[in-house]
């Protein structure tokens, strides 16, 4: 049983869907990137939050330039529950970043085999569109959530102010 025919885009359209596959396969990158910059950030946090439990053996073992440095630093960062905030935060954007510069080079690959191949033109957007439907499923989720906190939020200001608690 032979698979039917499928459409081939002409010339001018495969033009526009190669020309948008290149462009969303470099902003899939720069989200990456960007996810997993957030994500070093949320582990250096990690460690900062952390510092106090580095056994002393260790810090004699440095060099002497970075003990006069880790000496400095004392004191001078934030408190522990400042900098548990920071590292959620930066793991939460990095994660989802990650995913929104996955999807979107998902989306872009796909839609680059339909500039590059011949006969699946049909099943490669499907793809394409698969990729792009989980990544707005993503952030159509978070702003329904968002708002539901905003809402519940704002209705326990209101309360509040009005009952005088």
């Amino acid at each position: 049983m032979s698979a039917s025919p499928q459409y081939e885009f002409s010339q001018e359209q495969n033009a526009l869907i190669g020309s948008l596959a290149s462009k969303m396969r470099f902003v899939g990158l720069f989200f990456v990137a960007v996810g997993v910059l957030n994500l070093v950030i949320a582990a250096l946090v990690l460690v900062a939050i952390f510092r106090d439990r580095v056994p002393q053996s260790w810090v004699d073992q440095l060099p002497a330039e970075a003990k006069k440095q880790v000496e400095e630093q004392k004191g001078k960062l934030p408190g522990n529950g400042s900098l548990w905030g920071v590292a959620l935060n930066a793991a939460v954007v990095g994660l989802f970043y990650v995913l929104i510069g996955t999807w979107t080079r998902s989306a872009g690959g796909e839609f680059q085999k339909i500039v590059d191949t011949a006969g699946r033109d049909i099943s490669h957007l499907m793809s394409a569109l698969s990729s792009l439907h989980s990544m707005y499923a993503l952030i159509y989720t978070l702003l329904v959530v968002t708002l539901l906190i905003g809402l519940v939020a704002l209705v326990m200001v209101l309360w509040k102010s009005f009952t005088g608690g």
